[in-house]
C-alpha cells in the first residue's frame, strides 16, 4: 500500500461501517468487499499516473509498529478514553465480540485478561485507540507515516490502520484467531517463551535438551522448537508447557548466554 494511502486511511476509516455488527458469524461478516474486486481496484489505482512524492529524509518520516500478545495489563486504555472516538471503538468491539471488552480491560481480573481469547482483542483495540491519541497529539506522525507493521496479532492493527481492512473485519478476524488458539492451547497445555540469548547461544540444541528431559519424565512426543525470530539473538520458543519449564531454570552450564526474559501465552489446563 502506498504511503499516501497509508497516511489518509486512518482518518477515513471511521463512520457507519466501523460499527458493523458481527458477534455470531461462522463466516466473515456480510458486506465484506469481494477480494477480486479489491485487487482490481488496487491495480487500477496503481496504474493511474500520479505525481512523484517529494523526497523526504528519514527524520521527516514515521513508521508505526503495533504490539502483540503479552503487552496486556489491567487498566489498559484508561488514559485513552478522553480522546474522541475511542469509546466508539470499544462500543463497536462490544458488538463484534459479544462481551464488554472495555470493562474487562479496565477492571480485569488479570487472569481473565491474560487468556488468549481475551487478550488478543484487547491488544488490538487498545492499539488502535492509541493511534487515535497519536492522531490528536501528534498528527504529523500520522501524516508522515510511510509504513505500518505489527508483531503477531499486531499485524491486524497495522492492516486496519493502513486501510487494508475495516475495524470490524479486523476485529472479527482477531476474534476467530484468538478463539482457535485458545482451543488449541487447552487441548494440549502449551505456550510460548521469549528468550534473549548471546551470539554463542544454541537455541535449537536447547530445544532438543528440553525434549529429552521431558521424555525422561515419561512425556510422549514432546514439542519444543523455535517458532519466531524476534531480533538478533532473541527467539520465541514454542511447545508443551513442561518443555518450556525446563528453560526457566539456570542453564548456563549447558547453553551459555541464555536468559529467559518473559513468558507469554502460557495457558493453564482446566482447573484442577
Amino acid at each position: 500500500m502506498s504511503a499516501r494511502v497509508t497516511r489518509v486511511a486512518w482518518a477515513r476509516s471511521w463512520g457507519p461501517r466501523c460499527c458493523r455488527g458481527a458477534s455470531s458469524f461462522s463466516v466473515p461478516p456480510p458486506g465484506t468487499v469481494d477480494v477480486a474486486e479489491l485487487l482490481r481496484d488496487a491495480t487500477a489505482a496503481e496504474e493511474r499516473p500520479s505525481a512523484a512524492p517529494a523526497r523526504r529524509t528519514p527524520g521527516q518520516c514515521s513508521v508505526l509498529l503495533f504490539p502483540g500478545q503479552g503487552s496486556q495489563v489491567v487498566g489498559m486504555g484508561r488514559g485513552l478514553l478522553r480522546f474522541p472516538r475511542v469509546r466508539e471503538l470499544y462500543a463497536a468491539a462490544h458488538r463484534v465480540l459479544g462481551y464488554d471488552l472495555l470493562e474487562l480491560s479496565l477492571q480485569g481480573p488479570q487472569e481473565d485478561l491474560d487468556r488468549t481469547v481475551h487478550c488478543q482483542p484487547a491488544v488490538f483495540v487498545a492499539s488502535l485507540a492509541a493511534v487515535e491519541k497519536l492522531h490528536h497529539l501528534q498528527p504529523a506522525a500520522i501524516e508522515n507515516c510511510v509504513a505500518a507493521a505489527g508483531f503477531s496479532v499486531g499485524e491486524f492493527a497495522a492492516l486496519v490502520f493502513a486501510g487494508a481492512m475495516e475495524f470490524s473485519e479486523g476485529l472479527y478476524a482477531v476474534k476467530v484467531r484468538a478463539e482457535a488458539m485458545q482451543e488449541a492451547s487447552e487441548a494440549v497445555p502449551s505456550g510460548m517463551l521469549s528468550v534473549l540469548g548471546q551470539p554463542q547461544s544454541k537455541f535449537t540444541a536447547a530445544c532438543v535438551d528440553a525434549q529429552e528431559h521431558c521424555r525422561s519424565l515419561g512425556i510422549e512426543d514432546p514439542v519444543c522448537e523455535v517458532s519466531n525470530y524476534l531480533f538478533p539473538h532473541c527467539r520465541v520458543i514454542s511447545g508443551h508447557l513442561e518443555t518450556l519449564k525446563v528453560r526457566l531454570v539456570p542453564v548456563s552450564q549447558r547453553s551459555p548466554g541464555w536468559l529467559a526474559t518473559e513468558a507469554i501465552l502460557l495457558p493453564q489446563p482446566p482447573e484442577g
